[in-house]
Protein backbone atom coordinates (compact mmCIF):
# COMPACT_ATOMS: atom_id res chain seq x y z
CA UNK A 1 0.00 0.00 0.00
CA UNK A 2 1.60 4.01 -0.89
CA UNK A 3 -0.03 6.90 0.18
CA UNK A 4 -0.13 10.19 -1.93
CA UNK A 5 1.96 12.79 -1.04
CA UNK A 6 0.40 15.68 0.69
CA UNK A 7 0.54 18.49 -2.31
CA UNK A 8 -1.20 15.88 -4.32
CA UNK A 9 -3.91 15.53 -1.64
CA UNK A 10 -5.76 19.19 -1.76
CA UNK A 11 -8.50 18.70 -4.35
CA UNK A 12 -8.25 21.02 -7.10
CA UNK A 13 -11.36 21.60 -8.18
CA UNK A 14 -13.48 24.32 -6.22
CA UNK A 15 -16.57 22.09 -5.83
CA UNK A 16 -14.13 19.29 -4.58
CA UNK A 17 -12.31 21.75 -2.35
CA UNK A 18 -15.65 23.02 -0.34
CA UNK A 19 -16.58 18.89 0.03
CA UNK A 20 -13.76 17.88 1.50
CA UNK A 21 -13.20 20.63 4.09
CA UNK A 22 -16.76 19.81 4.68
CA UNK A 23 -16.53 16.13 5.56
CA UNK A 24 -13.77 16.95 7.41
CA UNK A 25 -15.32 19.85 9.51
CA UNK A 26 -18.87 19.94 8.77
CA UNK A 27 -19.73 16.12 9.48
CA UNK A 28 -17.56 16.78 13.31
CA UNK A 29 -20.26 19.64 13.90
CA UNK A 30 -23.09 17.66 13.21
CA UNK A 31 -22.07 14.89 14.98
CA UNK A 32 -21.63 17.23 18.08
CA UNK A 33 -25.01 18.33 17.59
CA UNK A 34 -26.46 14.77 17.14
CA UNK A 35 -24.42 13.55 20.26
CA UNK A 36 -24.32 16.94 22.96
CA UNK A 37 -27.87 18.43 22.08
CA UNK A 38 -30.16 16.11 20.62
CA UNK A 39 -28.97 12.48 22.06
CA UNK A 40 -29.76 13.73 26.08
CA UNK A 41 -33.25 14.60 24.98
CA UNK A 42 -34.18 11.35 22.96
CA UNK A 43 -32.75 9.03 26.04
CA UNK A 44 -32.05 9.65 30.06
CA UNK A 45 -28.20 10.19 30.72
CA UNK A 46 -26.59 6.57 30.75
CA UNK A 47 -30.00 4.63 30.26
CA UNK A 48 -29.67 1.57 28.25
CA UNK A 49 -30.93 3.53 24.95
CA UNK A 50 -28.47 5.74 25.66
CA UNK A 51 -25.65 4.08 25.84
CA UNK A 52 -26.09 2.02 23.09
CA UNK A 53 -27.29 5.01 20.67
CA UNK A 54 -23.85 6.99 21.83
CA UNK A 55 -21.73 4.03 21.17
CA UNK A 56 -23.78 3.45 18.10
CA UNK A 57 -23.02 7.14 16.95
CA UNK A 58 -19.44 6.39 18.02
CA UNK A 59 -18.94 3.20 15.73
CA UNK A 60 -20.88 5.17 12.57
CA UNK A 61 -19.04 8.39 12.94
CA UNK A 62 -15.60 6.75 13.22
CA UNK A 63 -16.07 4.68 10.09
CA UNK A 64 -17.14 7.44 7.92
CA UNK A 65 -14.01 9.47 9.28
CA UNK A 66 -11.35 6.90 9.16
CA UNK A 67 -12.37 5.20 5.69
CA UNK A 68 -12.75 8.83 3.96
CA UNK A 69 -9.19 9.65 5.98
CA UNK A 70 -7.85 6.24 4.12
CA UNK A 71 -9.85 6.52 0.77
CA UNK A 72 -8.14 10.08 0.12
CA UNK A 73 -4.41 8.82 1.06
CA UNK A 74 -4.11 5.86 -0.14
CA UNK A 75 -2.31 5.99 -3.51
CA UNK A 76 -4.76 4.59 -6.17
CA UNK A 77 -2.15 4.83 -8.99
CA UNK A 78 0.13 1.91 -10.60
CA UNK A 79 3.17 1.57 -8.86
CA UNK A 80 5.78 2.04 -11.47
CA UNK A 81 8.21 -0.73 -9.34
CA UNK A 82 5.49 -3.08 -9.51
CA UNK A 83 4.67 -2.11 -13.15
CA UNK A 84 8.51 -2.45 -14.02
CA UNK A 85 8.54 -5.87 -11.95
CA UNK A 86 5.11 -6.99 -14.12
CA UNK A 87 7.20 -6.10 -17.31
CA UNK A 88 10.35 -7.74 -16.84
CA UNK A 89 8.84 -11.16 -15.80
CA UNK A 90 6.87 -11.29 -18.99
CA UNK A 91 3.47 -11.74 -16.72
CA UNK A 92 1.45 -8.45 -19.03
CA UNK A 93 -0.76 -9.76 -21.51
CA UNK A 94 -2.37 -8.91 -25.30
CA UNK A 95 -5.43 -6.75 -23.11
CA UNK A 96 -2.98 -4.18 -22.10
CA UNK A 97 -2.85 -0.96 -23.82
CA UNK A 98 -0.57 1.99 -24.15
CA UNK A 99 -1.80 5.89 -22.62
CA UNK A 100 -1.36 8.79 -24.50
CA UNK A 101 -0.57 10.94 -21.81
CA UNK A 102 1.52 9.03 -19.68
CA UNK A 103 3.49 6.70 -22.37
CA UNK A 104 3.09 3.73 -19.97
CA UNK A 105 1.74 0.66 -20.60
CA UNK A 106 -1.32 -0.04 -18.70
CA UNK A 107 -2.99 -3.43 -17.73
CA UNK A 108 -7.00 -3.91 -18.20
CA UNK A 109 -9.56 -1.73 -16.54
CA UNK A 110 -6.64 1.03 -15.58
CA UNK A 111 -7.62 4.19 -17.05
CA UNK A 112 -5.87 7.36 -17.32
CA UNK A 113 -7.33 10.43 -15.17
CA UNK A 114 -6.83 13.40 -16.37
CA UNK A 115 -7.47 15.40 -12.91
CA UNK A 116 -5.50 13.49 -11.00
CA UNK A 117 -2.85 13.29 -13.74
CA UNK A 118 -2.21 9.79 -13.21
CA UNK A 119 -2.98 6.00 -14.82
CA UNK A 120 -5.03 4.59 -11.95
CA UNK A 121 -4.92 0.93 -11.47
CA UNK A 122 -8.44 -0.92 -12.09
CA UNK A 123 -9.54 2.78 -12.22
CA UNK A 124 -13.52 3.00 -11.44
CA UNK A 125 -14.01 6.79 -11.13
CA UNK A 126 -13.38 9.90 -10.20
CA UNK A 127 -15.24 11.03 -6.71
CA UNK A 128 -15.76 14.37 -5.75
CA UNK A 129 -16.02 14.02 -2.55
CA UNK A 130 -12.77 12.49 -1.92
CA UNK A 131 -11.42 14.61 -4.64
CA UNK A 132 -9.69 11.73 -6.22
CA UNK A 133 -9.72 8.75 -7.82
CA UNK A 134 -11.14 5.37 -6.69
CA UNK A 135 -9.41 2.39 -7.80
CA UNK A 136 -7.85 -1.12 -6.99
CA UNK A 137 -5.96 0.41 -3.56
CA UNK A 138 -8.82 2.37 -2.42
CA UNK A 139 -11.79 0.94 -3.21
CA UNK A 140 -12.57 -1.05 -0.44
CA UNK A 141 -12.54 2.54 1.93
CA UNK A 142 -14.41 4.14 -0.64
CA UNK A 143 -17.01 1.08 -0.23
CA UNK A 144 -17.50 0.84 3.36
CA UNK A 145 -17.30 4.98 3.28
CA UNK A 146 -20.89 4.65 1.37
CA UNK A 147 -22.11 2.44 3.38
CA UNK A 148 -21.50 3.98 6.74
CA UNK A 149 -22.45 7.55 5.56
CA UNK A 150 -25.63 6.18 4.25
CA UNK A 151 -26.61 4.70 7.46
CA UNK A 152 -25.49 7.29 9.59
CA UNK A 153 -27.73 9.55 7.48
CA UNK A 154 -30.54 7.66 7.73
CA UNK A 155 -30.40 7.05 11.58
CA UNK A 156 -29.74 10.73 12.28
CA UNK A 157 -32.38 11.95 9.79
CA UNK A 158 -34.91 9.65 11.92
CA UNK A 159 -33.61 11.02 15.39
CA UNK A 160 -33.76 13.82 14.47
CA UNK A 161 -37.49 13.87 13.08
CA UNK A 162 -38.48 12.73 16.19
CA UNK A 163 -36.74 15.16 18.01
CA UNK A 164 -38.03 17.95 16.20
CA UNK A 165 -41.61 16.56 15.73
CA UNK A 166 -42.27 14.29 18.54
CA UNK A 167 -40.64 15.81 21.65
CA UNK A 168 -41.00 19.46 20.23
CA UNK A 169 -43.81 19.13 18.35
CA UNK A 170 -42.42 20.59 15.27
CA UNK A 171 -39.89 23.86 17.04
CA UNK A 172 -36.95 23.66 16.29
CA UNK A 173 -36.58 26.13 19.45
CA UNK A 174 -34.47 24.59 22.50
CA UNK A 175 -35.92 24.57 25.88
CA UNK A 176 -32.36 25.91 27.29
CA UNK A 177 -32.73 29.16 25.45
CA UNK A 178 -32.09 32.08 28.16
CA UNK A 179 -34.90 34.41 26.75
CA UNK A 180 -37.56 33.03 24.36
CA UNK A 181 -38.95 35.20 21.99
CA UNK A 182 -42.99 36.24 23.31
CA UNK A 183 -45.75 34.44 21.36
CA UNK A 184 -43.37 31.93 21.10
CA UNK A 185 -45.72 29.49 20.98
CA UNK A 186 -47.38 31.31 17.89
CA UNK A 187 -43.79 31.71 16.38
CA UNK A 188 -42.76 27.89 17.00
CA UNK A 189 -41.80 27.15 13.59
CA UNK A 190 -38.55 28.45 10.92
CA UNK A 191 -41.31 29.27 8.42
CA UNK A 192 -43.98 31.03 9.98
CA UNK A 193 -40.76 33.33 11.77
CA UNK A 194 -39.74 33.76 8.15
CA UNK A 195 -43.03 34.79 7.20
CA UNK A 196 -43.67 37.31 9.83
CA UNK A 197 -40.47 38.41 9.34
CA UNK A 198 -38.89 37.18 12.68
CA UNK A 199 -35.26 36.20 12.67
CA UNK A 200 -35.08 33.04 13.16
CA UNK A 201 -32.74 31.78 16.84
CA UNK A 202 -29.52 30.19 16.39
CA UNK A 203 -30.76 26.88 17.63
CA UNK A 204 -33.28 27.27 14.52
CA UNK A 205 -30.84 27.83 12.54
CA UNK A 206 -28.57 25.05 13.45
CA UNK A 207 -31.42 22.06 13.45
CA UNK A 208 -32.41 22.91 10.25
CA UNK A 209 -29.62 22.96 8.17
CA UNK A 210 -28.35 19.62 9.90
CA UNK A 211 -31.79 18.37 8.79
CA UNK A 212 -31.67 19.61 5.45
CA UNK A 213 -27.58 18.55 5.30
CA UNK A 214 -28.86 14.94 6.45
CA UNK A 215 -31.64 14.51 3.59
CA UNK A 216 -29.17 15.96 1.13
CA UNK A 217 -26.88 13.03 2.68
CA UNK A 218 -29.34 10.21 2.21
CA UNK A 219 -30.04 10.98 -1.49
CA UNK A 220 -26.63 11.81 -2.52
CA UNK A 221 -25.53 8.31 -0.84
CA UNK A 222 -28.66 6.65 -2.44
CA UNK A 223 -27.94 8.24 -5.90
CA UNK A 224 -23.91 7.25 -5.95
CA UNK A 225 -24.78 3.79 -4.96
CA UNK A 226 -27.47 2.91 -7.44
CA UNK A 227 -24.88 4.58 -10.37
CA UNK A 228 -22.27 2.42 -9.08
CA UNK A 229 -24.49 -0.73 -9.04
CA UNK A 230 -26.19 0.45 -12.07
CA UNK A 231 -23.00 0.87 -14.26
CA UNK A 232 -21.14 -2.07 -12.88
CA UNK A 233 -18.66 -2.05 -10.25
CA UNK A 234 -17.27 -5.48 -11.47
CA UNK A 235 -18.17 -4.65 -15.62
CA UNK A 236 -20.89 -6.41 -15.33
CA UNK A 237 -22.63 -6.71 -19.07
CA UNK A 238 -26.62 -5.87 -18.81
CA UNK A 239 -27.47 -6.08 -22.56
CA UNK A 240 -25.49 -9.68 -22.66
CA UNK A 241 -25.99 -10.74 -19.24
CA UNK A 242 -22.48 -11.34 -18.46
CA UNK A 243 -19.42 -10.75 -15.76
CA UNK A 244 -16.66 -10.61 -17.70
CA UNK A 245 -14.18 -10.30 -14.48
CA UNK A 246 -16.19 -12.49 -12.03
CA UNK A 247 -14.63 -14.06 -9.78
CA UNK A 248 -17.86 -15.58 -7.65
CA UNK A 249 -19.48 -13.26 -4.87
CA UNK A 250 -17.09 -14.22 -2.01
CA UNK A 251 -13.82 -13.83 -4.23
CA UNK A 252 -15.44 -10.52 -5.76
CA UNK A 253 -15.41 -8.84 -2.22
CA UNK A 254 -12.22 -10.35 -1.09
CA UNK A 255 -10.45 -8.72 -4.21
CA UNK A 256 -10.89 -5.21 -2.20
CA UNK A 257 -11.74 -5.98 0.79
CA UNK A 258 -8.58 -8.18 1.16
CA UNK A 259 -7.81 -11.25 3.33
CA UNK A 260 -8.93 -10.01 6.63
CA UNK A 261 -12.20 -8.73 5.04
CA UNK A 262 -14.23 -10.54 7.87
CA UNK A 263 -12.82 -7.54 9.94
CA UNK A 264 -12.70 -4.73 7.45
CA UNK A 265 -15.79 -3.48 8.58
CA UNK A 266 -14.66 -2.42 12.29
CA UNK A 267 -12.34 0.47 10.86
CA UNK A 268 -10.76 2.28 8.10
CA UNK A 269 -7.56 1.43 10.07
CA UNK A 270 -8.01 -2.35 10.03
CA UNK A 271 -4.70 -3.45 8.19
CA UNK A 272 -6.03 -6.15 5.28
CA UNK A 273 -3.74 -6.75 2.07
CA UNK A 274 -5.00 -7.70 -0.90
CA UNK A 275 -4.73 -11.01 -2.56
CA UNK A 276 -5.07 -9.65 -6.33
CA UNK A 277 -2.64 -7.12 -7.57
CA UNK A 278 -4.76 -5.49 -9.70
CA UNK A 279 -3.09 -6.37 -13.08
CA UNK A 280 -3.51 -9.72 -14.06
CA UNK A 281 -7.74 -10.12 -14.21
CA UNK A 282 -8.41 -13.53 -15.33
CA UNK A 283 -10.95 -14.91 -13.46
CA UNK A 284 -9.75 -18.69 -13.54
CA UNK A 285 -6.33 -16.59 -11.89
CA UNK A 286 -5.30 -14.99 -8.43
CA UNK A 287 -1.92 -13.21 -7.70
CA UNK A 288 -1.07 -12.11 -4.84
CA UNK A 289 -0.40 -8.69 -3.95
CA UNK A 290 3.42 -8.96 -2.71
CA UNK A 291 5.39 -8.14 -6.11
CA UNK A 292 8.24 -10.35 -4.72
CA UNK A 293 5.61 -13.48 -5.09
CA UNK A 294 5.78 -15.37 -8.54
CA UNK A 295 3.09 -17.65 -7.29
CA UNK A 296 -0.64 -18.10 -9.49
CA UNK A 297 -3.05 -19.71 -7.71
CA UNK A 298 -5.81 -21.39 -9.62
CA UNK A 299 -9.82 -21.97 -8.85
CA UNK A 300 -10.91 -25.23 -8.16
Amino acid sequence: MRFRSLKNIWPKEKLEQFLFLFILCGLPAIYYVLMEIMLPELSDYWSPGYVFQLLLGLFLFSNVMSNYVMCILVDPSIDPKLMKTQMERGQHSEDWHECDKCGILAPPRSRHCRKCGVCVLMRDHHCFFTGCCIGHENYRYFFYFLIYFFLSCMISLTSSSIFIYVLHGGRYQLFMLPHPAPNSAYFNSLIMRIIYFKLPDIYELVFFVVFVLLWIGVCVATYVAYDQWSRGCFCYDFEHQIFPFDRKLRRNFKTFLGRRMRWTWISGFVPSQLDHDGFDLDPENERVADPCSETTIKDG
